[in-house]
């Protein structure tokens, strides 16, 4: 494999989840891509976008998209939600002059594990591990904007099943909405954390060890009510998932 991308680091990670950022650019390199950074990205603009301030939202529409436009480099994200913003919304808070640039920028943008799977096309990751690794038992949450905008679903899983020491547990209801959705929930905190602690009785359920997902917006939220509970579960993006089975030195 002989790729170049840009990695977005999105908000969630840049602010709070850098390691996880970390663990994507190891991924991809240890694929055989070739990733930089642009020191310039700030936010897509999705909360503004879901809050109703549009043109709040297609100020940093245009801030994104004058970044990439006429870039060579495929755009890689580690989030649908971001994902989505990008590929689904930006025509919506944009101006006829806006269009150009959005269809250039948006057709190379790409979510993680999309990325991996569809552009790569890598759904076995057997031939990247090395030595011995810590078997795991996972189970995957399916963030919304991944699965229903985006429509990536079994290839997170693939990815995940590939790895000779993941076993992933069936989680009950795993598609269904885990309560953070950006906003939600500081608009509806009561509804936000009810859909939350369902979320967190299936993963228990599962018999898990550990909880993954695409998304790390997901996962804090799910992680919040977890550590709340004192339950003995483990958050880790699929970065680090695929990072710790690869036998790369994880940085914990």
């Amino acid at each position: 494999v002989s790729a170049k991308v840009s990695l977005f680091a999105t908000c969630i990670l840049n602010n709070f989840y850098p390691d996880v950022a970390f663990s994507v650019v190891r991924v991809l390199s240890k694929l055989g891509v070739d990733v930089t950074v642009r020191p310039d990205q700030t936010c897509c603009g999705q909360p503004f976008f879901n809050s109703g301030h549009w043109n709040d939202s297609s100020k940093l529409m245009r801030k994104f998209v004058e970044s990439y436009s006429g870039g060579q480099e495929d755009i890689v994200l580690p989030s649908g939600s971001c994902t989505s913003m990008v590929r689904n919304h930006y025509l919506e808070v944009c101006n006829d002059d806006d269009i150009g640039g959005i269809r250039d920028v948006s057709g190379r943008t790409f979510e993680f594990t999309e990325y991996i799977t569809r552009e790569l096309g890598i759904s076995d990751l057997t031939p990247f591990q090395s030595g011995i690794t810590e078997k795991i038992n996972v189970t995957y949450h399916e963030s919304c904007h991944l699965k229903r905008e985006l429509g990536v679903s079994s290839e997170p899983i693939d990815l995940l099943r590939s790895l000779e020491n993941v076993t992933v547990m069936d989680m009950d209801q795993s598609e269904v909405c885990c309560g953070f959705g950006g906003t939600f929930a500081t608009k509806y905190p009561e509804i936000s954390t009810a859909m939350g602690e369902e979320k967190v009785a299936n993963i228990v359920k599962s018999g898990a060890d550990i909880v993954t997902a695409s998304d790390m917006s997901c996962l804090m939220h799910i992680d919040g009510l977890i550590a709340r509970k004192k339950i003995p579960l483990k958050s880790m993006h699929i970065s680090q998932v695929i990072e710790q089975s690869l036998n790369m030195e994880y940085q914990k």
